[in-house]
Parts: structure tokens; sequence; C-alpha cells
């Protein structure tokens, strides 16, 4: 069995006219629409939803929809399955997540990882030629998971995520999991998310992709499964300001009762269409693909990249603890943003911070103020 894997994949306000035209030569290219009929299945990650139910959710990001036309521009591409586990398929709510499902059911493609409460975390068997392969999709919490209450996207949870896991591949020959999580623009997983794919894998999981990274980040083989930590685009045509997204990776698994091979491809998006890389693109971006992953042995790598990431994103942990206040915006404004710890340190002494560490850190404090959150955000939850 063969099957491709394709990351993030979106219509945007760059693209929806191409897709709504059915452009698939200009969206993809003639050599990737035929290098991609080459699989028995076709699997990507819908990071989307489409218009026409529902209404927005609250939430903090980008509310990512697109109208329904844009399936003229999907279809050419002949998915075998839709993962809908990511933090934008739910953007319009239970209406619009139900909505999108039915749209994709109407054209033969099936979808994974969200639906109803009961449905959202079932996953999706794959059978060709008396092998068969579990599908098992979920993502990160962020706004658009399913509760006992209303559909969304299956969310990530370790009460019962192993367990499925363990259960999917009871009745398979093997599991792959496609996670939607991970530190944005990013090329490393995050000693957290390390261990939890690792668990994925240890519950029966022969391949754990992560997406959501926009960027491709690296590998490694852990107890005999492959754990990708950020497979980079599809096609999700945004601005950005940095070169990352420029590729993605096109995985490649062939499947058989006793293990998952896996290669990978690169594509590439020199501007709005994508198209399979040059050799000699390839080589140059699996190579640093490939040096990336071999520091993944090394523990304290992964941890020292992450201290590299936490001391990144200070100046914006600090801005979202002081809450941006006009004073605070116009002192940093003044000063030009070089006393941004002198402002900080003097409003959030240690005690404060240790105060509110203890808030996040710990299980009950932490419960108590998401539950907080969500009440004078209005954010629905039950």
């Amino acid at each position: 069995m063969r099957i491709v894997i394709g990351g993030d994949f979106a219509p945007t306000e760059f693209t929806e006219k191409d897709f709504w035209l059915g452009n698939a030569e200009k969206l993809y290219t003639r050599e990737l629409l035929d290098y991609l009929q080459t699989f028995d299945f076709r699997i990507f990650d819908f990071e989307c939803c489409f218009d026409g139910a529902g209404e927005p959710i609250r939430k903090h990001g980008p509310m990512l929809t697109a109208p329904a036309a844009c399936m003229a521009g999907i279809l050419p591409l002949h998915p075998s399955l839709m993962v809908l586990a990511n933090n934008h398929s739910a953007n319009l709510g239970t209406a619009g997540v139900l909505h999108t499902i039915e749209l994709f059911g109407e054209q033969g493609i099936p979808c994974v990882g969200a639906g109803t409460p009961e449905e959202a975390s079932r996953p999706f068997i794959l059978e060709k030629d008396g092998i068969r392969v579990g599908i098992y999709a979920c993502a990160e919490h962020e706004f658009t998971y399913a509760t006992e209450a209303r559909a969304g996207v299956n969310a990530y949870d370790p009460l019962r995520t192993f367990d499925e896991i363990r259960d999917l591949k009871a009745v398979c020959d093997q599991v792959i999991v496609i996670y939607h999580g991970g530190i944005l623009d990013w090329r490393y997983p995050s000693p957290g998310e390390q261990r939890a794919l690792r668990k994925m894998a240890d519950c029966g999981a022969g391949l754990v992709v992560c997406q959501h990274t926009h960027c491709i980040g690296c590998r490694e083989v852990y107890h005999g499964s492959t754990i990708v930590y950020g497979q980079g685009d599809f096609l999700f045509a945004r601005p950005t300001r940095n070169d990352l997204r420029y590729s993605g990776l096109l995985l490649e698994a062939e499947v058989s009762k006793e293990e998952i091979r896996v290669s990978c491809r690169v594509r590439v998006k020199p501007k709005d269409t994508i198209r399979l890389a040059s050799p000699e693109e390839e080589r140059q971006i699996l190579q640093a693909f490939e040096d990336r992953s071999r520091e993944l042995a090394d523990e304290e790598a992964v941890r020292r990249h992450f201290r590299e990431y936490v001391d990144f994103r200070r100046p914006q942990n600090m801005d979202t603890i002081a809450g941006r206040s006009l004073l605070y915006k116009a002192y940093n404004k003044v000063t030009r943003h070089r006393r941004r710890d002198d402002w900080f340190f003097r409003e959030y002494g240690t005690d404060q911070l240790l105060r509110l560490l203890n808030f996040i850190d710990c299980e009950t404090h932490r419960e108590t103020l998401l539950a907080f959150l969500k009440q004078s955000s209005g954010v629905e939850d039950d």
C-alpha cells in the first residue's frame, strides 16, 4: 500500500479565484498532479472550513474560511481522506464544521479528526490488498475542539488519546497519527511535544506526523517508528516574513503488515503555485532536514533549541503578561523597546511571577483559571 500525505492546505484570498475556477495546473502544476496519482491513497490536512453555515466563533487568531465553490480546485487532487483536526476547520462553529464534512461527503471524500462529540475522535481505516491502516488525527487545544456538547475537532487529551491509539492498533496492521501542533515557524519540537509524540509511537503508531508549524522541521526513528516534527505546508498561500514556508514535505509511506517505510519528496512554492522541487533544490532542503534530525538523538540539544525559542519569544511573552496597556505601549515606543525589561520587572516582581507560575503549573489552579478566562471572554465550553 502506498500513501502520500500532504501538509497544511487551505484556499486563501490569494488563491481563492483559481480554486473556484478549478485552475488546477496553476495551483499545483501538471507534474505534481501526475505524481500524486501514483499513490493508492492521498491524505491532506484541510486547514479551513467552508462558508455557508455557522457563525464565527470567539477565538484569538486567523479566521480562515473559504467559499464552497473552492471545491472545484480541490477535486483534481483526488483526495482519499481529508484531515480536519486543526485550529481552523471549526472556525464557524458546530454548523460550520458539520457543513464542511457534509460538502466533502457529497464528493465522496471522507474526513477524519472532527465531527460531533461522538464522531470527532473516530479514526478512519484504509484497506487494500489485505492491509488495514488506521488513521488517527488530533490537534492541540486552540478554540475549535469538540466538547461533550458541541461538534469540533478531536483535541489531544493524554487521558484518552493514547488509549485510542492502542485500541486502533489492536484492529489494524499499522497506525498513522496526524497531530496538529507544535511551534509555528520553528524547526524543532519542544521537549513536551517530543515526549507526547514518542508516547504515541509507543502506543502503536508506526508513523506520527506533526503538522501546523508551516515549515519543515526534523524527524527521528524512535523504537522503530518514524516521527516527523514539522511537515511544512502543502498549499497555504499567505504572506510571510520569512522563507520557512517556501518548502514543504510530501511524505511517502510504503505500508506492509510488518512496517511503514517513510521517504520524502519536497514541494516548493515560488509564488502561489506549488511544484515539485528540482533535484538540486530537493537535495539542499533534505540535507538540512537530515542535519537537524541528527540532533534529536541528543535530548539536551532539544532542550537547548527550546530555550533559544523561549528567549526569542521573550518580548511577546512580556507583552502578553503585561496586557499591552496604553501606558506600557507608549513607554516602549518612547524607549524603542530598549527598556522593556525595566518596566516589566518593576511592574511584575518575582512574587507576582511565582504566583502566575503556580496558577499555570498546578493542575487544579490551571483548570480554574481556564474556566474563568472562558467565562469572561464568552467562549462556550459546554
